[in-house]
């Protein structure tokens, strides 16, 4: 027996830094995190909700605030007597702003909602003690489905 030899210690913290990376890499799935620490799991998950409802409603005021700074300038000049170079400016291209605005407007809109509803589930997955099952389940297969019950 010679005792413990450099390369038995090189073994002994290759294979800690391992068992390290499986555990870390283990705690980031839904699966082990939400049974082994549901608290850091469901306050991960509400945090990232609440993080996305903020910036969608960042994202809907800023663009509300940068309509309503165009509509004053316009108005501001057009109180000055001027006008916009009707080269650029013409009805179509105007009705085509518009539109746009209206859409990204909208669109802006619904994404906040769905950031809403995103954080409510997290919220009542939270409350319900929710946990994924551990182990592989196949889907049930249906209609159109690639996992049939027969082999091909």
């Amino acid at each position: 027996m010679t005792g413990f030899t450099f390369e038995r210690a090189l073994k002994v913290l290759v294979f800690a830094a391992l068992v390290l990376t499986v555990w870390k890499g283990l705690g980031r799935t839904p699966e082990f995190a939400s049974h082994v620490t549901p608290e850091r799991f469901f306050s991960g998950m509400v945090n990232d909700a609440e993080n996305s409802l903020i910036m969608k409603e960042r994202h809907l005021d800023f663009n509300d605030a940068s309509a309503k700074a165009v509509r004053v300038r316009l108005e501001e000049l057009l109180s000055q007597g001027r006008t916009p170079d009707p080269a650029m400016i013409n009805e179509e291209s105007l009705r085509r702003a518009v539109n746009r605005r209206l859409a990204v407007r909208e669109r802006d809109a619904d994404y906040a909602v769905m950031a809403r509803e995103r954080l409510d589930r997290m919220l009542a997955l939270e409350r319900q003690g929710w946990r994924m099952e551990l182990g592989v389940s196949l889907p049930a297969p249906g209609e159109g489905s690639l996992v049939t019950g027969a082999a091909p």
